[in-house]
């Protein structure tokens, strides 16, 4: 059975673009109504928690850099709007390096509406482990 992550790995599109004028990467997901995210929230209304926001997040950048990740923090997170099952979601977000690691800015939107805005602070997994 997969983990979580995988599966919202699964529902990524081909590639990560790379926005104009070095304004960052952008990289759309969409869940199918059996994603395992929805189970239980809410029965008869499934949306995407938030939790499952962050990761695709975490998940996009993994997807940028080939290279896995550990969420440090979260910052300045806020969610706007639900997203529902089978609509496009499109993660739009600026990388800054940091001492430890890397401090993402990120911008989800559905339908050119925006979804959730949050800042998330990312450091090499392998540090964690070591």
């Amino acid at each position: 059975m997969p983990t979580l992550r995988e599966e919202i790995v699964s529902c990524a599109g081909p590639q990560v673009r790379t926005l104009e004028a070095g304004r960052g990467y952008e990289l759309t997901f969409r869940f199918s109504k059996d994603f395992t995210g929805f189970r239980g929230h809410f029965p008869q209304h499934p949306i995407l928690p938030a939790f499952v926001q962050l990761l695709l997040g975490q998940c996009a950048v993994e997807r940028r850099t080939d290279r896995p990740w550990s969420l440090c923090r979260v910052e300045r997170s806020k969610f706007l709007k639900v997203i529902p099952p089978e609509q496009p979601v499109t993660v739009s977000w600026q990388e800054q390096p940091v001492t430890d690691g890397l401090r993402c800015s990120f911008s989800l939107a559905v339908n050119g509406e925006k979804a959730a805005v949050f800042t998330l602070g990312l450091s090499a997994e392998e540090s964690h482990h070591a």
